[in-house]
């Protein structure tokens, strides 16, 4: 052996025991895709990189108030770069002290998560340094690993380093976390693991593609005809309108049914279990590579989004993310307020049965002059009794629009499109009791053990099987902790022990309210629900009365 490949064997060895001794801080992950998914001449990529952004346009949506965070696709530049920048022009200037990176694991191998054991990232634009103090803090959770087989070949990270090089000013540090296999409880914790890291001075981008189509990606459920461009992006809005409703267990269960195959999915499962009520999430543009090729017998497709809010993600008092249900519950509704809400379902379910569509109109009216407490995003159920017998009851347990209009729109559906009972006739409205639940924020238990039957409501999922129950069910019934998971596990179609495996459970809390929905009559003045009562011949004297 010639003396050059002596030393490089020698060398070799050297690093094998620096790394074996803990010495692994002081390597480097260097660019793996430079020079084919990116320029990588340093001026070349440069010049590239600020032309896109000059370039970028005016986000789809408006963009108002802090970018928290950002999902940017991280396909090939000639390809995603214009959607990428569209994103990071919003974040120009910027200079946080940390950037989160997370990025799907293409090559896999790991479950949960893993950061590479080096101390810098680098690039054609010079080496990033790694955020130690940050990663080490994240590295005591049995969910991070540390795959070097993933982080070798992997783009999804890499490409985002350049354009953050370009947009941010320098000084900022790298926590790179690949998103490896997980199921909801994983999610879920590693939400709660890095959540107290996105404080006011670090921004967090989440990197994916949208869906992927065609035999190459063996997914095609519909033929490149005429259509498929307007197909793909309704797929991907579908994906997208799960993502602006904090709602992960919808975006599970999209995929699962329309098979949707955006690489995106685990950072943005992360990302779901992570955000505050308060975020906002704005589309900023969306293409797909169909549309630039002109070729849609395969297609990628971009998506780029801004998270926005007034607070950092972290928000006030981030505590131990080890541990269950540290933030505490929002403060209860004053009784003034929820018989604002009981009214508001009161419209829903009269505009349902009387076929009514003025009350969308005289709601948002409404709306301004509402508490700041209403406009928040909140869960809500709205239940319908007549005679004492349940008549309709619809809602959803997660954070989605605002709690005004979640009463309004969960009343409408409760009338008119509970699958066990006929629509709400206008007869009907004299006789009826409405009941309003306001919901805390679930949140994932370790075991059914921690389940506190009768003061808590429960989410149980499990594939594709979903069933929720209100924290006055068990009560009702008179069930205790198992006669509850049995009722449960068979709402959710499921064998009556179909709990006791592969099963994850969220519990939350309730406030509620019932009256009659007469006393809501007037409640809105003129051009309200008594209006709307007294047109079909239901008088407003008729329903007041029930009251008294």
């Amino acid at each position: 052996m010639h003396w050059g490949g002596i030393a490089r064997r020698g060398m070799a060895l050297v690093l094998l025991v620096l790394i074996s001794a803990g010495a692994a801080a002081e390597s480097v992950r260097p660019a793996a895709v430079a020079g084919t998914w990116y320029p990588d001449d340093p001026r070349e990529l440069s010049r590239l990189i600020d032309e896109m952004l000059e370039q970028a346009g005016p986000p789809l949506m408006s963009i108002a108030g802090p970018v928290r965070a950002l999902i940017v696709p991280h396909a090939g530049y000639m390809y995603s770069g214009p959607t990428a920048a569209a994103a990071y022009r919003l974040v120009a200037g910027q200079s946080p002290q940390r950037v989160v990176v997370l990025g799907p694991a293409h090559h896999g191998g790991f479950h949960g998560l893993s950061i590479a054991d080096v101390a810098a990232y680098e690039t054609p634009l010079g080496r990033i340094p790694l955020d130690l103090e940050a990663i080490g803090g994240l590295r005591r959770s049995a969910l991070v690993v540390a795959s070097a087989r993933a982080h070798r070949h992997e783009h999804s990270i890499e490409m985002q380093l350049p354009f953050l090089q370009r947009a941010l000013e320098p000084g900022w540090r790298l926590v790179p976390i690949l998103v490896g296999e997980m199921d909801a409880q994983d999610y879920a914790r590693a939400g709660r693991l890095l959540r107290p890291l996105l404080d006011g001075r670090t921004l967090l981008v989440v990197s994916g593609d949208f869906t992927h189509y065609g035999p190459a990606f063996h997914y095609q459920p519909f033929p490149p005809d005429a259509g498929v461009r307007a197909r793909l992006r309704a797929l991907d809005m579908g994906a997208f309108e799960a993502i602006v409703h904090h709602d992960p267990l919808g975006l599970s269960a999209y995929r699962e049914r329309t098979g949707w195959t955006g690489c995106a999915f685990g950072p943005l499962m992360v990302l779901l279990n992570l955000l505050p009520d308060s975020a906002q999430v704005r589309l900023v543009r969306y293409a797909t590579s169909g549309e630039l090729s002109g070729d849609y017998h395969n297609s990628v497709s971009y998506l780029a989004a801004a998270v926005t809010d007034s607070e950092p993600l972290a928000g006030p008092g981030a505590s131990d993310p080890q541990t269950r249900t540290a933030d505490p519950d929002p403060p209860a509704l004053t009784p003034e307020q929820m018989g604002l809400l009981h009214g508001i379902a009161a419209a829903g379910v009269a505009e349902a049965a009387l076929g009514h569509s003025t009350g969308e109109a005289a709601l948002e009216e409404m709306a301004r002059s509402l508490p700041e407490a209403l406009k928040r995003p909140g869960g809500a159920f709205v239940t319908l009794w007549k005679d004492g017998e349940l008549r309709g009851c619809v809602g959803y347990v997660r954070p989605r629009v605002p709690l005004y209009r979640a009463v309004f729109e969960n009343a409408i559906h409760a009338a008119r499109d509970d699958p066990r009972f006929p629509p709400l006739r206008p007869d009907e409205l004299a006789d009826l009791e409405i009941e309003v639940n306001v919901l805390t924020p679930p949140q994932p238990i370790d075991s059914v053990g921690d389940f506190q039957v009768g003061h808590e409501g429960i989410l149980l999922t499990k594939g594709r099987h979903r069933a929720v129950f209100l924290p006055e069910v068990a009560a009702e019934q008179g069930w205790d902790r198992e006669q509850t998971l049995r009722h449960l596990a068979m709402k959710a179609g499921l064998p009556a022990d179909g709990w006791r495996r592969d099963a994850q459970f969220e519990v939350f809390t309730s406030q509620a309210y019932r009256a009659p929905l007469a006393k809501a009559v007037g409640r809105f003045g003129p051009g309200g629900l008594a209006q709307l009562s007294s047109s079909r011949g239901i008088s407003s004297t008729r329903l007041q009365g029930r009251v008294r």
